[in-house]
């Protein structure tokens, strides 16, 4: 099955535009000087390659998805959010980088296995690092550590270890050759994915903890779900170019769709945005009829239920975020460098998708 078959990219459902924090500008000053600072954009690997220089760190603006996910966060918050998803893009760069080649399964082992000493719920202490993700980990432990309850810092703890756990069942499927069945492929990305990590993330730099009694309920673990799907979803349709026809790699939904139904690229796209839409309707349908009644069974004070409400927003926030950041981030389309410019992908008329931000120059890039 050819990889490099193109498609033109679905238009994503939206239900609620995007908005931009206004810190962020500073956001996007502070990562860029502690990526420096923790060494991300001078690693190099065994070949002398580097994982990201600066030009290539410039056009993903990965601090712009933190200030389109958290358009309401503290600045202090949003520059820990920030560090996070630059660390979080960097770790997964690095990690397909140095050792998704032959007969490096155990060294990735080995190397995650030392990671994951650097989230302790139990101690904002880590260990003293000796590479740059560890010089991360190192910085951003205690900020996240500080001010969080032990049920949201070990939820996070094995969030951000179930992210790492992520990277080597990629590289396992990757070594094997084996491509994953969609509901196999859906839910696995639930316990290991990028977005069930966000969604913790969420819960912190929203102020919106969800209340321990109503944490593993199905009206919240339906959220959390369709959140995941719908987040994960849509960068399968962006990072498809990437992920299937450079990196060769199985775990992108629309090759696990084309494996499937036997299908082209473009008829494979169309379901994974459709998947997606009914993800995002579902989590909408959640909200109005399943936390209703939660809340009232549960018996939720006020305090309470303003987390609640405030960690759906949240979600939403993150979910519109995300659809808007994929338009004008260099990191899988190829945009080039960014600056202080934003990019999008030009949509029919009517649709409903994120505003553009002030300075976008709407440079048309549908065909993938």
């Amino acid at each position: 099955m050819p990889r490099d078959d193109p498609f033109v990219l679905p238009v994503p459902y939206q239900p609620a535009p995007a908005r931009l924090s206004p810190h962020a500008d500073a956001a996007h000053a502070h990562s860029t000087t502690w990526a420096r600072t923790t060494g991300l954009l001078d690693f190099v690997d065994g070949r002398g390659v580097r994982v990201w220089d600066e030009d290539r760190f410039v056009s993903m603006a990965i601090p712009l998805l933190a200030a389109y996910g958290h358009p309401d966060a503290a600045p202090a918050e949003l520059r820990l959010a920030s560090d996070w998803y630059v660390w979080a893009c960097w770790f997964g760069d690095h990690f397909t980088q140095v050792f998704r080649r032959p007969g490096a399964y155990r060294q990735a082992k080995a190397y995650l296995h030392r990671l994951r000493r650097f989230t302790p719920p139990g101690s904002p202490r880590t260990p003293r690092p000796a590479n740059p993700a560890e010089r991360g980990l190192a910085d951003l432990w205690p900020r996240t550590f500080a001010g969080a309850s032990p049920g949201w810092r070990r939820r996070f703890a094995a969030g951000t270890q179930g992210l790492m756990q992520g990277c080597l069942r990629e590289l396992e499927n990757a070594r094997n050759g084996r491509v994953l069945k969609p509901i196999e492929h859906i839910r696995l990305r639930r316990v290991c994915g990028g977005a069930p990590w966000v969604a913790d993330l969420v819960e912190r730099v929203a102020g919106a903890e969800v209340p321990e009694k109503v944490a593993g309920t199905r009206p919240v673990r339906v959220l959390r779900d369709t959140f995941s799907d719908g987040v994960h979803l849509l960068n399968d349709l962006y990072s498809y170019r990437r992920e299937a026809v450079e990196e060769g790699a199985h775990d992108n939904g629309v090759v696990v769709l084309r494996r499937f139904l036997g299908c082209g690229a473009q008829e494979a796209a169309d379901r994974v945005n459709d998947l997606r839409t009914s993800r995002l309707r579902q989590f909408e349908s959640a909200v109005l009829t399943e936390l209703p009644p939660l809340v009232e069974e549960c018996g939720l004070d006020p305090e309470e239920r303003g987390r609640i409400a405030r960690y759906v927003q949240g979600l939403r926030d993150w979910q519109a975020g995300a659809c808007a950041w994929h338009r004008r981030s260099g990191r899988y389309l190829g945009l080039g460098p960014a600056s202080r410019a934003s990019w999008r992908i030009e949509m029919p008329a009517g649709h409903a998708s994120a505003a553009p931000a002030p300075s976008d120059q709407g440079v048309q890039r549908e065909p993938l």
